[in-house]
């Protein structure tokens, strides 16, 4: 690729042409090179390129760099570039390539529901050449969202058809370094070894083929430290990882088997840890997930505030759980599994809903998920 570039002509305006550059660029990104990568745009932006499918491409990639720094509003916001350019020009590949790094940055929030529209909103277009920009969240959004709403037995089918594949496509697990790990985890959780198995062994012979990777090798020790429930294998992932929310994925596993071993307080050390890193890339669920696994330790902390202009009433007065609490009871919820997705009690829920009727002077869900949904279609 390298060679390609250097013998290329820069960004060629014509979609049908292979762009050299910015597939070398979407394979650093993948590989977590991502100071190399951010050269590479800057060069293949100068001059600029306005209102041609290759202007998503580049928008696209910037997201997918931002999102692997774990900053999750610079990555919605080339994401949404991307996918305003690609609809302007009818780039069909581009547009369904931005829904899914959008799904995945609405993941990494919390939101599932627009996570699942985005994925949704995909044109039926193949993405063709423009899948090299996001390869592995191309690929996994739909059941990573599957898992997040339904539970690891809901996607096991998915699963076993990924797993399948992997020997023969490994690039799937490039492009995000907590995929391997997703697997792994997500085969263990619907009692299937073997399966998790597979997925370790395919990121450690990844990692193998191509030493001198840090994400590679981080995502091949993750997925094997789970596989194996080895803690010096997540140790060194949570301490390897180049991906920020990765990097707190690993320390809320190793923090998780601590807990089923016994050791409280490296449980508890490791869950703070995860807490920390969680917090720092905006990833409200899984705080959210994290205050529960301390929670059941005996550790407890408040985690709301109240900003000092808040409003008294209105949809502003709400707190962000009210506020995510209101939009999964708009989704037609029940207290129950609203619980169960916010990783909180049903009590707290309760809570937080009668809260969000007294603030919004309204005294049913019904006039609730009707100022959710106006909201929603307001422009931000």
């Amino acid at each position: 690729m390298r060679d390609a570039a250097r013998h290329g002509t820069g960004i060629s305006p014509d979609a049908r042409h292979v762009q050299p550059l910015l597939a070398l660029a979407a394979a650093l990104v993948d590989l977590r090179q991502l100071g190399e990568a951010e050269d590479i745009l800057r060069a293949a932006d100068n001059p600029a390129l306005p209102d041609i499918p290759a202007q998503a491409a580049l928008s696209l990639l910037r997201a997918r760099i931002h999102l692997a720094a774990g900053r999750l509003a610079d990555a919605a916001a080339h994401g949404q570039a991307a996918l305003a350019i690609a609809q302007a020009v009818g780039a069909h590949g581009y547009a369904a390539t931005a829904h899914c790094v959008l799904s995945v940055i609405e993941l990494r929030r919390g939101d599932i529901a627009a996570a699942a529209r985005h994925v949704a909103c995909r044109p039926a277009t193949s993405p063709q050449l423009a899948d090299h920009y996001a390869r592995a969240e191309t690929t996994m959004a739909e059941a990573q969202i599957t898992e997040a709403r339904d539970g690891p037995a809901a996607v096991l089918g998915h699963l076993r058809q990924l797993c399948a594949d992997l020997p023969y496509r490994p690039g799937l697990l490039l492009g995000d370094p907590a995929i391997a790990a997703w697997l792994t985890r997500t085969a263990l959780a619907s009692d299937d070894s073997e399966l998790a198995a597979s997925a370790a062994r395919t990121a450690q012979a990844l990692a193998d083929a191509h030493s001198g990777f840090p994400a590679l090798a981080a995502a091949a020790a993750h997925s094997r430290g789970l596989a194996r429930r080895d803690p010096a294998c997540l140790a060194e992932a949570a301490t390897q990882h180049p991906d920020l929310w990765a990097k707190a994925s690993a320390a809320e596993d190793l923090g998780v088997l601590h807990g089923r071993q016994g050791d409280r307080d490296q449980a508890i050390h490791r869950l703070k840890e995860a807490l920390g890193g969680y917090r720092q890339v905006g990833a409200d669920r899984d705080q959210a997930r994290i205050r529960r696994r301390l929670r059941k330790l005996g550790i407890r902390r408040r985690h709301w505030t109240t900003p000092p202009a808040r409003p008294v009433t209105g949809w502003d007065s709400l707190t962000d759980t009210e506020q995510a609490v209101a939009s999964h009871v708009a989704q037609g919820l029940n207290n129950n599994q609203v619980a169960a997705r916010m990783y909180i009690s049903t009590h707290t829920v309760a809570h937080h809903l009668r809260q969000a009727f007294r603030k919004l002077h309204i005294t049913s869900r019904v006039e609730l998920a009707r100022i959710v949904i106006e909201g929603a279609a307001r422009p931000s």
